[in-house]
């Protein structure tokens, strides 16, 4: 009806809604196109029926390839692409022609190596994985981009010719790194475990007793997610069972492909413009060039509002047809030749250092720093403003030093930014000067399930996040006052870092080897420093916070060890909470380590923060003002305030002695003139207080000299007793 009345607004609002279908049909069977009676209209739903012709966005459908190196990922994904190019148009010559011009497989995937795949039964981007270990923190950071509001099929790789005990850990890893990456996702994905060379094992019953072994495990593993299957597969192109195994895979693409939202067909066209506007040579456009680009061109077909045209670009990346990561800063990048990132950058970038991997190249130290200079050295085809947001934007590094404090520029560009520190890429041990110490607070987060671990992604951000808030600080330089510094005193290995702060903590956190506890260490110079509690509960609630943001699916508890002094009669005598003093006391779950440390489990031992200076074996200043007096400080007393003598009687009431009281010491021999008289009342008050008499503390007596007018003997004595 709008398209046929000419409400070019309103068809504009309704093809820009989700859900919406420009060939929708009529009790008639005409479509909004042929019922258009304004050229507006016309033009206007044009443009969007032949984007959809021409970039079906809605019909493609994630595959994620996923498993540790040499499980036959790359295999499979180009079995799959050969498989598809058969079925599609163009004929047997073509097809052959296509199949010529194929590169083979690569032994060793470098990064994330992304296909559009288009088959007449099921549309599909495949993100084909790198399946060593050095490529999962940045994969994580890619799958937690796609994987926010659309779900996927994972397909799960595994050897069949390893172990079952090695294939059962995989298998457990891979479940709980899909749960940490689509765990805000509102709908659940699809996981199909596939057993590789299958075709390699001869005997049957003993295939068939290693598939129920497996199904069964994966069962077991994935609880996040929907198992859908588990598969042994000959993962060649022409393989029998293939032509099955895509059969099923196309139904699954499109069951997970219903569930996820709707999606405007504005983003079909946003996709055509991007294709048709950007040259091939240039493989992303930042947001600020885009916006120009549609004000120019498409005013009327597109949003142009910065806001609504990022939406669009979300969506678009959720699909995997761009990676497009929006930042805080002025300008965002839109990148289309997705292998720029994924696999040229980051593939390069975090390449294992072995001679296999010809794409490995020398670029950080073994400290993990790389300078932008190195960095658009080596990456020179590319923008490398874009590649540092997409590095800093995803918590893959860290910038170490700041541009100069201008005022005349708000946001710096990130590559002012001399170095970049990469966690990932420190390759050193434990220094052997760090030790932890004796009398150290231990608080440890391990994992519930033995078949469980923290992701490396979680290590990784968490050491830049510890990096930035705790040991490294802003100072003015002396010599340029506009110029700030970090003031950075941290020592960072594989696996943890350790630092000072405010020149009196010492921290160390540090990973186990086998990726399932954490250990936090921290000590103080100063048993006395009652901000000591609050430093060890802001590091910790660092830790957790970065652990419940990338390691969400996995189960895990907590643990505490005091220091030798805390025993347990001082834990008797301060603890105020029966379930702490209980559980301290009694020793409930004690677990012990390696280092012989015996530590016990507290389920919410933060709540019990009032206790925790008695488990840190704090031990707490008295306030001096209210601190009391004995006949030892006489002497100081005296000698600092006599010069207030004239005032003893004032004084002496003040202090609560009676007119009587005050009298007798004036009639005791040998005493004669007003300081004496005022050394005696002072004896006798902190000697013995007699009844009625104020408590002799420092705030009584500050009290009574300054109602006695003796305001700069009160100040002089306090500030002594301050020191």
């Amino acid at each position: 009806m709008v398209a046929q009345y000419r409400y070019k607004d309103c068809v504009r609002l309704l093809l820009s809604a989700p859900g919406i279908d420009a060939n929708l049909v009529n009790h008639r069977g005409d479509t909004p196109l042929k019922l258009a009676t304004s050229y507006e209209v016309l033009t206007l739903l044009q443009k969007y029926t032949t984007s959809c012709e021409a970039f079906p966005v809605h019909t493609y459908g994630k595959v994620i390839m996923c498993g540790d190196s040499g499980a036959g990922k790359s295999t499979l994904t180009e079995a799959i692409i050969h498989h598809c190019e058969s079925m599609s148009e163009g004929g047997v010559d073509q097809h052959l022609a296509r199949r010529a011009a194929r590169k083979p497989v690569k032994a060793l995937t470098t990064g994330i190596v992304p296909h559009l795949v288009k088959s007449p039964r099921a549309n599909m981007t495949i993100y084909d994985l790198a399946g060593h270990r050095e490529y999962y923190s940045s994969h994580s950071s890619i799958l937690e981009l796609i994987s926010k509001t659309t779900p996927s099929v994972f397909l799960l790789l595994v050897n069949l010719l390893l172990s079952l005990e090695n294939i059962i850990a995989q298998i457990y890893y891979w479940a709980s790194l899909i749960g940490n990456v689509c765990h805000n996702c509102p709908q659940l994905s699809s996981i199909i475990v596939v057993g590789t060379h299958a075709d390699c094992i001869g005997d049957s019953k003993k295939l068939e007793l290693l598939c129920i072994q497996i199904e069964q495990a994966a069962k077991n593993a994935i609880k996040k997610q929907i198992f859908v299957q588990f598969t042994p597969l000959n993962v060649t192109a022409f393989s029998k069972d293939l032509d099955t195994f895509l059969s099923s895979l196309h139904h699954i693409i499109d069951d997970v492909r219903i569930r996820c939202p709707a999606i405007s067909l504005s983003c079909h066209v946003m996709y055509a413009f991007l294709n048709a506007k950007v040259p091939e040579d240039q493989d992303a456009i930042s947001m600020s060039q885009l916006l120009i680009l549609l004000n120019r061109e498409y005013p009327k077909v597109l949003p142009t509002e910065a806001a609504e045209v990022s939406e669009l670009l979300k969506t678009l990346s959720e699909k995997g047809f761009i990676v497009f990561f929006d930042t805080d800063l002025a300008d965002s990048w839109i990148v289309l030749r997705q292998s720029t990132l994924l696999e040229k950058v980051s593939g390069v970038l975090f390449a294992p250092t072995h001679s296999h991997f010809e794409e490995h190249i020398p670029i950080a130290s073994n400290t993990g720093v790389i300078p932008i200079s190195v960095l658009k050295y080596h990456f020179q085809k590319y923008n490398i403003d874009m590649i540092t947001q997409f590095l800093i934007r995803f918590e893959l590094c860290q910038p170490i030093t700041l541009a100069p404090n201008n005022t005349a520029l708000q946001v710096p560009p990130i590559y002012s930014c001399p170095d970049l520190f990469f966690p990932a890429l420190v390759s050193t041990s434990r220094p052997d000067d760090v030790t932890i110490p004796n009398d150290a607070f231990l608080w440890k987060m391990c994992t519930v399930s033995i078949n469980q671990s923290f992701s490396p992604r979680f290590l990784h951000v968490l050491v830049s996040r510890v990096a930035d808030e705790f040991p490294m600080r802003y100072r003015d330089t002396c010599l340029n006052p506009d110029l700030l510094q970090y003031n950075r005193c941290c020592t960072v290995w594989m696996r943890g870092i350790s630092w000072r702060s405010a020149e009196v903590y010492t921290t160390i956190i540090e990973m186990s080897e086998d990726f399932r506890c954490l250990l936090c260490a921290v000590s103080t110079d100063d048993k006395t420093d009652i901000t000591y509690s609050q430093f060890v509960l802001s590091v910790i609630e660092v830790i957790t916070k970065a652990c419940k943001e990338f390691c969400p699916s996995v189960s895990r508890e907590e643990f505490i060890t005091c220091p030798p002094d805390v025993t347990s009669d001082h834990v008797a005598a301060t603890v105020e909470c029966e379930e702490l003093k209980k559980i301290l006391l009694k020793g409930t779950r004690k677990v012990t380590d390696c280092t012989g440390k015996n530590y016990v489990f507290v389920s919410r031992w933060r709540e019990l923060e009032p206790q925790l200076p008695t488990l840190l074996g704090v031990q707490l200043k008295q306030d001096p003002i209210t601190a009391s007096l004995t006949a030892d400080d006489h002497t100081k007393i005296f000698q600092t305030t006599k010069s207030a003598s004239g005032k003893w009687r004032a004084i002496g009431w003040e202090l609560g002695f009676t007119t009587d009281e005050l009298d007798s010491i004036v009639r005791e021999p040998g005493r004669n003139g007003d300081e004496e008289y005022y050394e005696a009342v002072l004896r006798r008050w902190l000697d013995w207080a007699p009844p009625n008499h104020t408590d002799p503390s420092l705030q009584s007596l500050l009290s009574a000299l300054r109602a006695a007018g003796k305001e700069i003997q009160a100040n002089n004595l306090e500030a002594i007793y301050k020191k």
